[in-house]
């Protein structure tokens, strides 16, 4: 059974308890074997062990953009991009230049629900918070472009994740992309947009652009975020920043990089190889339909096991299922049940920055037997639960 115990790892997983609540990838699906082959010959010169450049050195950013053009089908270049120590790192990058540039303490209108540390690390920048609805088609900018026009609110940026949406597993829709952009443009406001999971879009799907290659104004206004942590390994802290090149050199100037350099280059090098001999591109089609498989079994097991329990969205890609308890019933009782009798568990709609009934279920920690099995063991759990409501 799949379990992570280790000095090693933030978030334990005892032997015997069935994590659904975990967003991560379990240990079977981390390369280890395909790092450590990684031909490390070029990494020669000893000035690759000084302070690196703050975009980020050259060649690996090329074989970035080479990776992600490739991947999305869109054309981008090296200029385009700066390398982060991974999301998180990058929306406190963002959201600390953006915040400095306002005397009063700015506004940030975020997606509910959404990846509640995002919000926490966005109030750390300073950032007052306001949230706005997430339906099937995204984030619901209609109700932006009415904050706008009716209150007169006048955000600093609009955060959201536009590709397989943590939690609910939604892909912000064409035409709200476009009027995002657009919306942006004209009241002023940046865009950061969270792509931790845009290029895991299961087979026969097509990935879609990342919403800084949409961005066609004059004056930039989107920064699209992404991460090797859910693709490859959460360890090796590498992401990036794709941003118009103006918006790019900005980044450039905060203290940050000027004081320290660019982030994580020593893992960027181990990575290079991979990206420029094709094994990344093989690695993630195969976790993709390894993806899709666990996906699978968790939407029949959930059907066969808890009809009662409303699916909401059917994602094409990611990592997560949404679910809605029926009747106002609250997750996070369940969740107590779940986790103490019945060794398995969820993440709560209340860690998701929205109402109780709410829940969600992570497929890419455990097996696909393991998922059936977790899926039986939760039914007993709303199963009990119900009876003492």
């Amino acid at each position: 059974m799949t379990y992570q115990e280790s000095e090693y790892v933030e978030l334990t997983v005892p032997k015997g308890m069935y994590d659904l609540n975990v967003g991560q990838p379990s240990p079977q699906l981390l390369p280890l074997e395909l790092l450590y082959s990684a031909d490390r010959t070029h990494i020669k010169d000893p000035t690759f062990l000084q302070y690196s450049t703050e975009q980020g050195y050259l060649s690996f950013r090329r074989e970035l953009a080479t990776f992600l053009s490739v991947e999305t089908g869109d054309s981008i270049v090296a200029n385009e991009l700066l390398i982060t120590a991974g999301n998180s790192s990058a929306i406190h990058l963002i959201g600390t230049k953006i915040a400095a540039t306002h005397i009063t303490r700015p506004l940030a209108l975020v997606e509910s629900p959404t990846y509640q540390w995002a919000v926490n690390i966005l109030e750390v920048c300073g950032f007052e918070i306001r949230t706005i609805p997430v339906d099937k088609d995204g984030i619901v900018v209609e109700e932006i472009e009415r904050l706008l026009l009716d209150e007169k609110l006048r955000p600093a940026l609009v955060f959201t994740i536009p590709s397989y949406q943590n939690p609910t597993g939604v892909s912000l829709h064409a035409e709200r992309r476009q009027k995002l952009i657009q919306l942006a443009d004209s009241y002023g406001f940046y865009i950061l947009a969270d792509e931790a999971y845009q290029l895991l879009s299961f087979p026969a799907t097509q990935t879609d652009s990342a919403l800084a290659t949409e961005d066609t104004t004059e004056r930039g206004v989107v920064f699209t975020i992404g991460t090797f942590s859910k693709i490859f390994a959460p360890a090796i802290r590498l992401g990036w920043v794709q941003a118009p090149p103006r918006l790019i050199q900005w980044l450039v100037e905060h203290p940050l990089l000027v004081s320290g350099g660019g982030m994580n280059s020593v893992m960027a090098g181990w990575i290079e190889p991979l990206l420029k001999s094709g094994s990344m591109r093989n690695h993630l089609k195969d976790l993709r339909q390894e993806l899709f498989l666990r996906y699978q079994h968790l939407s029949r097991a959930v059907g066969e096991h808890l009809p009662e329990v409303q699916v909401i969205t059917k994602p094409s890609g990611g990592y997560y299922v949404w679910c809605q308890l029926p009747d106002q019933m609250d997750s996070s009782a369940l969740y107590e049940l779940a986790t103490q009798k019945y060794k398995v568990s969820f993440r709560p709609g209340t860690k998701c920055n929205t109402s109780p009934d709410y829940l969600r279920l992570c497929f890419a920690y455990h097996t696909p037997a393991e998922i059936d099995k977790a899926i039986e063991l939760l039914a007993l759990a709303y199963e009990e639960y119900t009876k003492s409501l």
